[in-house]
Order: C-alpha cells, then structure tokens, then sequence
C-alpha cells in the first residue's frame, strides 16, 4: 500500500540546525479510504546528520503527541533516551472507530482492522522509505487505543519493539493472549503499563488485571515495568508516565546510572569490559552505534579506583585510545596506571604527554601536568 501526499507542510521552529522539526502531513490512504493527518518531529540536527534514529508512533496524536515529542526531544539533548521520530497520528472524529474490536473474537474488526493495517503497510512503510529510521519502533496509546497497540504484539512477527501502555482498556481475552505469547517470544520486547491513583476505577482494575499476568512472565526476552502514578487522575497522570516510560524502555542506552553502577560496576571483575559491553548492548537492542560518553569513561574510573583493579587501567586506556583519541583520557589511564603499580617515572610521562590534547570532563591537560609536577615533587626527579 502507498500513501498519496495530499499536502506537506513543513513547520521548524527557528533554526533546522538548532531545533526540532514538525512536519505535519496530509495524507489520502488507500485503505481507510480517506484523508488523515499524521504529524512527525524530526532530532534536532536531523538534516545536517547521516544518522538513523528509531521512531515512536503515538496514537491519539491530536493530543499526545506534543507532550511524547517534547519529552523525547528533551531526554534526547541529555542523552538519556537517543534521538527519535515521533510520528503522532491524529484521530478527531476517528477515535471509536479506528479502535474497534469484535465483541465475540476480541480482535480489531472492521474500521478497527483497516485502522491496524494503516498503521502497519501505510503509516510506518511512508516513514522508513522517506526518512533514515532504524528497525527499533515504539507504540504509545492511553485507554480505548492503548488497547488496539497490543494486538500489534500479537502478531507472528511482532511490529513493534516496545509498547507504552497509558490506562489501557483492555479487551477481556487480551491479558490471557497477552501472556501466552510474551511467555514464547524470542526476540525482545519492551512493556511500559501504568495507571494512575485516581484513575477511573474500571480501567485501574483492568490495569492492574493485566500486569496480573505480565508479571508472572519469566521470559527474558521480555522487559516490562508497571507503575501506579499517585496524586494524579486519569489525564494528570500522562504528563509523568511518558518520560517513565521512555527511559524504561530505552534504560539501557542512558549514561551509567547509580544503580548500575552499583549492581554492575563494582560487581564487576572488569569494570572496563562492563563499560565495552554496555556499548555493544546499546548497539545490539537499540541498533544504534554512539562512541562511549565521556562521562562513562569517568564512572567506570571510579570503579577502578574503588575496587582498586589498577591492571584495568591498562583495559581502560586501550578504549579510550580507539574512541577518544584527541583527548587527554588515554594518558590519564595510563599514568594512573603506572602511578599505582608504583612506577612514578612512567606515570610522569603520560601525564606530560597529555599536554595540548582536548579536555575530557573534569581533565584538562593543566590537570595532568599538575599531577606530574607532584609525582617530581614527592619523588624527586
């Protein structure tokens, strides 16, 4: 199937090299058989890049997506969650019935399916034949149309990677199908369900019904977290669970939180092969290639130090040479190194040899010129 542009207008805000980029586009589909409107956020830099970035479609875009796109455009300039495109898929005078579901098979009927195969053949192909898309998508939804995502799940070959599921109005056969296959996948998937304190008392206990039996899976494949959001009613609530639920889904990719840190980290026997490994997972899961974070360096640095594994060092330098070259985080390491196994001559070297090189966080080559002239100082040379 193939999307008919009606119209594109293209709206950035002050600069395209600055600042995120909403286009919003009329489309004719030549399964629902008429004109809808879908918006799209491109990352910031995105038309100066050669980057690919995942994509999180949002349903209910009318209203949703202006919030999903304005948290991933912020988590994403920290470095929390990568850079994406937010497709957001407007509904007005659509809602009931791109969401329908057959009362007696529980599945998408009618305009209910024609809508779930727009999504599928239309909306996603127009988006991965027009803009550099990675293969790892996201479907977000609250109630009525949370529902209607989980049956992109349902799938033999699911369509999606994760699922964000906003006080879902779940279907009474899906939290049992849900689970049989979530018991059986193979390839991983990622789950985000919450309600609220106050949410409307049926949907709350539908929520909590299904995380009944998503709970219970052991399946590793399976990554899933459940969250009641408290002081918050059934649409205050969205405004905290869209940022919990990007950075539960993409929780691998951030910088080295203090929880990893702790769990991973100081467990480790090699705190420099955690840190490789972090990077190949990111690329593995996310199918996103970033050099390692500065910052990550200098956490897996304080690993070393405080286990004192001063051979990892020399671990950690051979990384820091092949990804941070120009700066001064290579003769750091090593002089470290030397410094600790007692070899203050050595040590002194590298530090000197960082003179003129880019600074790294809190090191400048100031820094380890200083360090040299302490070592000289308190050895003599």
């Amino acid at each position: 199937m193939k999307l008919i542009l009606i119209s594109f207008l293209c709206f950035i805000t002050f600069s395209k090299s600055c600042f995120s980029q909403t286009e919003y586009i009329e489309v004719n589909s030549s399964i629902l058989k008429e004109t809808r409107q879908i918006k799209l956020q491109l990352p910031r830099n995105y038309s100066s890049s050669n980057k690919e970035y995942p994509v999180i479609v949002v349903l209910d875009g009318d209203y949703l997506f202006e919030p999903f796109a304005g948290n991933a455009d912020y988590l994403s300039y920290w470095e929390i969650i990568p850079e994406s495109i937010v497709i957001g898929i407007n509904q007005v005078g659509h809602r009931m019935k791109d969401g329908n579901i057959d009362p007696e098979s529980g599945l998408p009927s009618t305009t209910g399916a024609d809508f779930f195969e727009f999504i599928g053949f239309e909306v996603l192909k127009y988006v991965d034949e027009n803009y550099r898309t990675t293969p790892f998508t996201i479907v977000a939804g609250l109630d009525y149309m949370a529902n209607l995502s989980n049956f992109y799940l349902l799938k033999e070959n699911p369509l999606f990677n994760g699922y964000i599921n906003l006080s879902p109005d779940t279907d009474p056969k899906l939290p049992e199908r849900l689970k049989k296959k979530l018991d059986k996948i193979d390839t991983k998937v990622w789950y985000y369900l919450a309600t609220s304190e106050y949410d409307i008392p049926e949907l709350k206990n539908k929520a909590k019904e299904l995380d009944s039996y998503l709970s219970i899976c052991n399946n590793p494949n399976f990554n899933y977290q459940y969250e009641i959001i408290e002081d918050a009613d059934h649409f205050s609530f969205v405004a905290d669970a869209i940022p919990k639920s990007l950075i539960s889904i993409f929780s691998t990719y951030g910088p080295i939180s203090d929880f990893e840190y702790e769990t991973k980290f100081l467990e480790a026997r090699s705190p420099a092969n955690t840190l490789e490994d972090k990077y190949l997972t990111i690329q593995e899961l996310y199918a996103i290639e970033i050099p390692i974070r500065i910052v990550d360096f200098l956490k897996t640095a304080e690993a070393i130090e405080e286990k004192k594994l001063w051979e990892d060092y020399r671990e950690l330098s051979k990384l820091a040479k092949k990804q941070s070259p120009n700066t001064v985080l290579y003769n750091y390491f090593q002089g470290r190194y030397f410094e600790k196994i007692g070899e203050p001559n050595r040590a002194i070297k590298e530090y000197q040899a960082a003179y003129g090189l880019e600074k790294a966080g809190y090191l400048d080559s100031e820094v380890l010129l200083a360090k040299a002239d302490e070592l000289k100082r308190i050895y003599g040379n």
